[in-house]
């Protein structure tokens, strides 16, 4: 039987189910206020988990009731008796967030933030009163008829000093909790930010960052990065991937330190203007935030000299390693000691770089056709330049009607039609020889496209004059022919036939392997195919014009390439020259993928993933240095295939590798081999010609023992804030 009366309210209808309990309709008859009633029927003594239950549903009424709110739903009473406890509140007529998502309905990107920006303020509030809601999730956002936002249900809300909460306790939406909430940690404040970033991330794309079960949500919000939301939708500003981004740090630290800052940041990216260039942009340097322009490359002119001598190195001050923690020596050999056994045993699929970003082909425009009635003799003047033969073919056109009738007065000359001369092919322009990177191996390109030309007709050939009728001549003339009238009974001429002729195809692999080699410092691995290519790796900064170039050359358009190419500044060149034969191909592990994002700023640790190959080996993991240093943070390190090594994760004992001045690119290497490289460790700290000369010893002895050695750089670039 339905509940008629619960207290003194008068039940009139159901609003809805959940996990915390049945909200009804109801009426206040002593005050005459209607409400929403939210009951659960009241355990037995003994029910060890109803009791659970129903001090949560306390909870929820003494944290709600202690907040007065215009974006938060107000709590009017609570109460009990033998079979039911209640919560008296606001009643929200307009439905929840969630229904709104439900039915793929999107909200425009001011909309987003003003929803956000109400979701924020309330939350702000309470945090600034000690309570801590702990399940921001769309179905915890109520709408009203005018669109306020109203935060519900803070039924496993934290109240500051309650002694309520258990360690170890996992409570939460999964796809909302944060890193520690899923984990069971103690949370605070910044676990409500966490949710707010994803519940932002969800309104920009319509999609979760992270979904699946609980053990796959857990996975992935605590060890992977979710695609920026401008790389998923196009009404998404680019603005919003920081702010995201930086709400849903890993580490509670590096987000927002209060609701307030969030809606700041978010009020800062609607304002924030798009980036129109007036101008083809050159090649980009992709880095995390890189998006490829589509678009057929042109050749560029070479860039011009430099107007001055380069800045000298940046002094380095203090100790030479910008990654400290308890001193220098401390933190790189405590690094050793807490990696060499260090994975997670996980085997996710590897993911390209957010940077690396494919765009559909443009189609090429078709080349015009030639129109099929000329307007001019076909056969030009001796002075005017004769066409290519590489470019037309020649079709002698078959005679139409019966031969014409010469005037008897003037008998007509007959003449005689030399013999049509082969057409020979261009010679196919050389392309250089170049060697091919890791992963690539040249093969023969594909059949030449044919193009459609116009036929020609070979000399001494009738041809149709302008005015539809021959010319009535007595004596022939170089490149024309003297004709009789059109006879009555002749038909006109057949129109202009038309023929292929072979159009030379776009060489990807040429193109990629050129492309490849054509940086002089830098760590380029490429692959292409019939149809496209692929550039990956790390070059010196101005270098960029080389890659343009080398595909412009080609005339291979920048929509069919694939990018993920960063740029440094630094003393780099020799360890490029050394490790070259060894980069590993696109795609393919080791792939060194960072937590976080970049630039780090100061303050902030070095922490980020190695994916191992699908062979077991050693790995080693080495930090170039703008000072002219190398340091070892994982000297050799076995792991087996496929499994992804988290580094960087302060511990105990451990101090983690803090980022320091001085500020700008390092060049971080990892490299896989069968077995170690080295017969004994090398110094946590040295110079880096004295290591790049015994590596470079290391990588021949490994190469004759047919030992397999592949590497990976990555660019880190850090900065004062």
């Amino acid at each position: 039987m339905a509940i008629q009366q619960v207290g003194k309210y008068e039940i009139r209808g159901r609003l809805g189910a959940g996990a915390m309990g049945t909200v009804m309709d109801a009426f206040d008859v002593v005050i005459e206020r209607r409400s929403a009633l939210k009951v659960i029927p009241r355990p037995a003594a003994g029910d060890v988990e109803g009791q659970e239950s129903l001090a949560r549903f306390k909870r929820e009424a003494q944290a709600a009731g202690r907040l007065n709110h215009p974006n938060i739903v107000a709590v009017y009473d609570y109460g009990e008796d033998s079979e039911n406890a209640w919560i008296a509140m606001e009643l929200v007529e307009g439905g929840t967030l969630k229904q709104v998502l439900d039915k793929g309905e999107r909200f425009a990107t001011p909309e987003v933030a003003r929803v956000m920006e109400q979701i924020l303020a309330g939350l702000d509030y309470s945090h600034k009163r000690g309570v801590v809601h702990r399940d921001i999730k769309p179905a915890n956002i109520m709408l009203t008829s005018d669109g306020t936002v109203k935060i519900a249900d803070f039924g496993i809300a934290r109240i500051e000093n309650s002694s309520m909460t258990q360690v170890g306790t996992v409570m939460g939406t999964p796809s909302y909790m944060a890193p520690e909430q899923l984990r069971g940690e103690p949370v605070d404040a910044r676990a409500d930010i966490w949710a707010s970033g994803v519940l932002l991330y969800q309104l920009l794309t319509g999609e979760k960052p992270f979904e699946g079960g609980f053990s796959a949500v857990q996975h992935k919000a605590i060890h992977t990065e979710p695609t920026p939301p401008s790389t998923l939708s196009v009404t998404a500003p680019r603005a919003f991937d920081a702010v995201v981004a930086k709400a849903m740090a890993k580490r509670p630290e590096d987000r927002f330190a209060t609701a307030a800052a969030f809606s700041e940041a978010i009020r800062g990216a609607l304002t924030a203007p798009s980036a129109t260039p007036s101008a083809p942009a050159p090649l980009p340097m992709v880095d995390a935030d890189a998006t490829v322009v589509s678009g057929t490359m042109r050749p560029a002119a070479p860039p011009p000299p430099p107007a001055s001598a380069p800045p000298p190195p940046r002094a380095k001050s203090g100790p030479p390693v910008m990654l400290i923690g308890g001193g220098v020596a401390a933190a790189l050999v405590a690094g050793a000691a807490a990696f060499l056994f260090l994975g997670n045993g996980t085997t996710p699929p590897p993911t390209p770089p957010p940077s690396a970003i494919t765009l559909a082909p443009t189609p090429e425009p078709s080349p015009p056709l030639a129109s099929s009635t000329p307007s001019a003799p076909v056969a030009a003047p001796p002075s005017a330049p004769a066409p290519r033969p590489a470019d037309i073919a020649v079709v002698q056109p078959s005679p139409v009607g019966p031969p014409p009738t010469p005037a008897p007065s003037v008998p007509a000359p007959v003449p005689v039609a030399p013999a049509p001369t082969p057409v020979q092919p261009a010679p196919a322009t050389p392309v250089p020889t170049v060697p091919a990177p890791a992963g690539l191996t040249p093969t023969t390109p594909a059949p030449s496209t044919p193009a459609l030309v116009p036929a020609v007709p070979a000399p001494g050939t009738p041809s149709p004059s302008p005015s539809g009728s021959r010319a009535n001549s007595g004596s022939a003339s170089p490149g024309t022919f003297p004709s009789a009238p059109l006879q009555p009974t002749e038909r006109p001429a057949a129109p202009q036939q038309f023929a292929l002729a072979p159009r030379p195809a776009l060489d990807f692999r040429a193109a990629a392997l050129a492309a490849a080699a054509a940086p002089a410092c830098g760590l380029i691995a490429a692959s292409a195919t019939d149809d496209a290519l692929t550039l990956e790796g790390v070059l010196r900064r101005g270098e960029d014009g080389a890659l343009r170039r080398a595909l412009a050359a080609r005339d291979i358009p920048l929509a069919s390439t694939r990018l993920a190419v960063q740029g440094f500044d630094g003393p780099y060149c020799p360890a490029t020259d050394v490790l070259r034969p060894y980069l590993a191909p696109p795609d393919a592990a080791p792939r060194v993928r960072p937590v976080g994002n970049l630039p780090l700023v100061n303050g902030q640790f070095l922490r980020f993933d190695v994916i191992m190959p699908g062979w077991g080996g050693n790995l080693h993991v080495t930090y170039f240095m703008s000072s002219g240093e190398v340091a070892h943070l994982v000297p050799s390190a076995p792991h087996p295939a496929n499994v992804t090594v988290r580094l960087g994760e302060p511990r105990a004992g451990f101090p983690g590798w803090e980022v320091t001045e001085p500020f700008g690119t390092d060049l971080l290497v990892a490299m896989v081999s069968e077995g170690p490289l080295f017969p004994a460790a090398r110094p946590e700290v040295e110079k880096q010609e004295t290591y790049l000369a015994a590596l470079a010893e290391a990588l021949r002895n490994a190469r004759a023992q047919n030992r397999r050695v592949q590497v990976r750089p990555f660019v880190i670039e850090t900065s004062a804030r």
